[in-house]
């Protein structure tokens, strides 16, 4: 019961950085369609992206080097939006900004191509967005939200307030079951992206 209630009255902590995260993140993916001129730094990490796609169909095992890469970049960008998130919370909003905006771009462009973008959105992001999306959304909103605690405690012991850290320190604590969550999350996502995205988008 501990335990539960534990998780909680961290979720009701982080849940005002979560919905940040979110609207973050979809106002960024509807300047990244908007934007119908090439963006150079969006180009080259979809040419990244189509990198390891290739690099996986050339594979012997192409679902297994799928799913490695797929689950190694996320975990990282993850854990590394999470935990560096104590620099005044500028990594996981730089990294909202730029995934929002690579996938609005991303499907602006083939809208703008002519493909038909509900399509490409059912078969090609629902089935694995689901889960990764919202682990990318709760790695952000956590990161935020240990940025944003250690500022206040700075400030907090700069006035001589009592216990000016025991913010940061429950963001800290809260961060490690966010973390366990956030990995299970993006190993189903990087399941059925490996799989189920594989097979409904290939040719």
């Amino acid at each position: 019961m501990f335990r539960r209630e534990a998780l909680r009255s961290n979720w009701r902590t982080v849940k005002p950085y979560f919905i940040f995260a979110v609207i973050l993140f979809f106002a960024s993916a509807v300047v990244g369609a908007a934007s119908h001129d090439p963006i150079d730094w969006l180009d080259q990490a979809i040419l990244s992206i189509r990198d390891i796609s290739e690099s996986a169909a050339t594979s012997a095992t192409p679902e297994r080097t799928l799913f490695t890469a797929i689950l190694f970049n996320n975990i990282y960008s993850s854990l590394m939006a999470l935990y560096l998130g104590i620099l005044a919370g500028v990594m996981p909003i730089v990294t909202l900004i730029v995934n929002g905006m690579l996938m609005g771009y991303l499907l602006g462009n083939l809208a703008d191509a002519g493909s038909n973008v509900w399509v490409l959105i059912v078969k090609g992001i629902l089935p694995h967005g689901i889960l990764e999306i919202p682990a990318l959304l709760l790695a952000c909103g956590y990161g935020v939200r240990l940025g944003f605690s250690l500022v206040r405690g700075i400030f907090a012991a700069l006035i001589g307030k009592t216990q000016p850290w025991s913010g940061f320190a429950a963001a800290l604590k809260g961060s490690v079951p966010a973390a366990v969550l956030i990995v299970l999350l993006l190993l189903a996502a990087a399941v059925v992206e490996s799989t189920v995205t594989y097979w409904l988008m290939k040719p």
